[in-house]
Formats: C-alpha cells, structure tokens, sequence
C-alpha cells in the first residue's frame, strides 16, 4: 500500500471508525417491534441489549494505533531513503576536493628542485682537508661543529625577519665557509634529487623555503648548516 493510501485510510479510520467485532456469543438481530434498529443477543447467556457490547473496542483502538505507528515508521523510512539517494551525488565531488588536495600537498611537499644556500665547515676527517680559506685544514670535527653552534645562535637572533636572516646567512657564508659557494654568500643554486650527497640532499628537501635547518647536517665533505631559498 502507498504512503498516500495508508494516510488516507487512517484518516477514514480516525473519523468514522468501523463497528468493532461482536465479543464471543454475541450476534446482532433486527428488530421486530422496532423496525430500523438492531439489538444484541448472547447466545451463550441468553442476554438481549439494544447498546453494543464495548469488550473490544480496547482492539479497535490499538488496531488504529499500531495503523498509525505503521504509517509514521514507513514515513520516517521514505525520507531516510531519500536523503541516501542524494547524498552519493555530494560525495564524489567531497572525494574529488580531497584527492586534488591531497595531489597538490604532495607537490608542495616534494619539489623537483630546490635552490639553497649552505655554511661548510671542513675538518681534517673531510675528504678533501683544504678550501679557498687553508690549504690544509687540521681542525678536528668536533671543533668545526662548536663554530657552526656559534654561527648558528647569530643566526637564530634574526631568525624571526626572513631578509635579516638570509642577508646573515650570506655574510657569514662568504667569509666562513669552506665550500666555493662563500663567494655567492653560500648559494649553490637549484638541484634536483641525486645531485648533492644524500644527507645533504634529504636536509634540503625536507625544509620550507625561508627555513634553516636546526640541526647540523654531517657529509663527507664536512659539517654545514643550510637554509632554502626556493
């Protein structure tokens, strides 16, 4: 039966119940000394009587309650049913937002190249013990790391301004690195992934562009320190 069906017939039923069943031994017979009405008959009893026995009208009343249930169950279900339907049209496009967003973190956070800046200490262990600054470095290099430390706590005093910190980085790389690069204030430019020694490589790509890295990177070539341009 449809939704509209049931609704209507509760409705009948709510303003023009139907005679509700006669309890057992009772039977209705027409009148004869009153034509036009009926009176009830106990055929167990033998009791006559003109109003209707009321035993079960109790039934009637839940027969209409449980019709009602019924019907605002069957309502409650079409309408739950019909948000489903709707709802997996929402969801592709919710599904769409997050892979494109979830596409474009992994651009961010795996660049092709990155373009740094970088401090090299060089000490007797490195593979080349010599630079532009000394032809033979004999610093240990627990002694090259105490003086990137140094450098790295004037760093951190300007750390909060981005140009303070890069125009820093720059005269200290030029007049304290080992590596060539001092000339251009430490910039060793763009590379991408298996150009530069692994843990340098690694220390490059995992910062933000404007972050210096906070702990010191260990190469064969040395001890750096390193802040991404781009």
């Amino acid at each position: 039966m449809s939704e509209e069906n049931q609704e209507s017939t509760l409705a009948i039923l709510q303003t023009n119940p139907p005679p509700p069943p006669l309890p057992d031994g009772w039977i209705m017979h027409t009148s004869k000394s009153q034509p036009g009405y009926a009176y009830y008959f106990n055929q167990f009893t033998g009791e006559k009587r003109w109003d209707l026995p009321i035993a079960n009208l109790e039934g009637l009343a839940d027969a209409i309650q449980s019709l009602t249930e019924k019907t605002q169950n069957e309502s409650s279900t079409h309408v739950e049913e019909s948000k489903k339907k709707s709802s997996p049209q929402k969801r592709p496009r919710e599904e769409e937002k997050r892979s494109s967003s979830g596409v474009h973190e992994k651009k961010r956070s795996k660049p092709e190249q990155v373009r740094v800046l970088h401090i090299l200490k060089k000490h007797n262990k490195s593979r080349r013990p010599s630079s532009w600054r000394a032809k033979k470095i004999t610093i240990s290099k627990e002694e090259a790391i105490e003086e990137l430390n140094e450098m790295i706590e004037i760093l951190n005093d300007v750390k909060g301004d981005p140009k303070e910190l890069r125009a820093t980085f720059e005269e200290l790389a030029k007049t304290e690195s080992d590596c060539t690069s001092a000339k251009r204030g430490g910039d060793v430019g763009f590379f991408g992934r298996k150009k530069m020694q692994p843990n340098f490589e690694k220390a490059s790509f995992a910062l933000h562009v404007g972050e210096m890295t906070s702990k010191i990177v260990e190469t064969s070539s040395g001890v750096h320190i390193i802040l991404r341009l781009g």
